[in-house]
Formats: structure tokens, C-alpha cells, sequence
């Protein structure tokens, strides 16, 4: 939320924090806030504040890092294997647009892919 949790010393010692406690493969969802109810005086979260908080993420080590509320950033829903980077789950906002796991495991050099991926 703008002003209140868009420090980005604060998200960088929050993604150590999340990858020395819980791990690489925890994922980090950044959402877009928009003001409703009793935050209507806040304007919505610049995108660009998400995608710069996304930087110190990826670079902490966290594998799994989404943008969420946002249209027309590349890449902001996509899971990318963790060895070949190449996208192995694609979204876009609600809707799963490209699924290429097998049985949790990318398709082009085998690595698990964490999550739980069973129908």
C-alpha cells in the first residue's frame, strides 16, 4: 500500500528474511492495492512499485515472485522452472493460460517445480 508497506529497504530485508526462514521456494505474491472502503484517501499502487519490489525478491533468491492486480506487466504471473528459466505455468489474472508441468517437473530439463500440482 502506498506509503505504508512500499519501502523497498523493508521488502528487501523481508525476502532475506523469507528465504533464510522458510526457504527459496516460498512464494511472494505482490498485489496491486486499489482504495476502497476506509483507505479511500490512498491512491492505488503505482505498478511500477511492484515491479521494483519484485527486483530485491528475485535477488534474495526467491524463485517464485508474482505481481498480482496488474494487466500488460510481462511475465507478472508466470512460474519459470528453476534451473532452465523457462515458463512452465503462465496466467493471466484469474485464468491459467499455458500449463506445461508433468507430474511436477519441467517439460525440458526435468526439475521439480515446487507446489502442489495435482488436479
Amino acid at each position: 500500500m502506498p506509503s505504508y508497506t512500499d519501502n523497498l529497504e523493508g521488502i528487501r530485508r523481508m525476502c532475506d528474511w523469507l528465504v533464510a526462514n522458510l526457504g527459496a521456494d516460498t512464494p511472494l505474491h505482490f498485489s496491486r492495492f486499489h482504495p476502497q472502503h476506509k483507505l479511500t484517501h490512498l491512491p492505488p499502487t503505482p505498478v511500477e512499485t511492484l515491479v521494483r519490489a519484485r527486483r530485491p525478491a528475485k535477488s534474495a533468491g526467491l524463485r517464485y515472485v508474482y505481481l498480482g492486480n496488474v494487466r500488460g506487466v510481462p511475465e507478472a504471473e508466470t512460474t519459470f522452472c528453476p534451473n532452465c528459466r523457462k515458463a512452465v505455468v503462465e496466467r493471466d489474472i484469474f485464468a491459467v493460460t499455458s500449463f506445461r508441468l508433468k507430474a511436477g517437473k519441467c517439460p525440458d530439463c526435468r526439475t521439480p517445480v515446487a507446489g502442489v500440482w495435482s488436479a
